[in-house]
């Protein structure tokens, strides 16, 4: 298996590689989120490549304790509101999105430290979260779910991985299903 070191590299070449302009729009807005000490979590696309699954994304998603505020903190430094959302800002420069989603009680949890560096959401959490939008939007979310069995296999998580028990039931049919163990439609699935 490999380590977290070789992931963030594999990773990264990805993201250079494709001529994505993401990394450095997600160094800005942490900069930004750092100096008016709003705290954040990465997940969506990104977090996934940095945990073992090199896909391709093309915005950064980013947990905030109030999207309000840090929407307006960073349309203040470099970022435009985007119309008809109120949740999402594009960087002037590189053109990159960024969606802003509020950190809760369920997933994904609420950030509480304030960095200047990307914060990822733990694995256990990124998963619960994938899972968890998955559950609540369906197949409007199949990356989620798609995203969640490639995490399972390139990090080669046990059934016993400890994903938040509101969405383990979903954790374990994904696994079974991943290891031969279960077929969707299989008793009542």
């Amino acid at each position: 298996m490999q380590t977290i070191l070789q992931f963030h590299r594999q990773a990264e070449f990805l993201r250079e590689s494709s001529g994505s302009n993401i990394e450095k729009t997600l160094r800005k807005a942490v900069k930004v989120l750092s100096l008016f000490r709003i705290p954040h979590y990465l997940c969506g696309g990104f977090a996934v490549q940095e945990h073992g699954y090199p896909r391709f994304t093309v915005d950064v998603d980013i947990i905030v304790p109030d999207v309000e505020l840090a929407r307006e903190k960073l349309c203040m430094k470099g970022f435009r509101e985007n119309p008809g959302s109120s949740m999402t800002v594009t960087d002037w420069d590189t053109k990159v999105k960024i969606d802003l989603h509020p950190g809760g009680p369920l997933t994904p949890p609420v950030p509480t430290a304030v960095s200047d560096e990307p914060q990822i959401l733990t694995l256990e959490s990124l998963i619960a979260s994938k899972l968890s939008t998955y559950i609540g939007r369906g197949i409007e979310r199949a990356q989620d779910y798609a995203d969640v069995v490639k995490l399972i296999q390139a990090n080669d998580l046990p059934r016993a991985f400890g994903v938040d028990w509101k969405v383990q039931e979903s954790y374990h049919r994904i696994w079974d299903e991943r290891h031969g163990r279960g077929r969707p439609n299989e008793g009542g699935r």
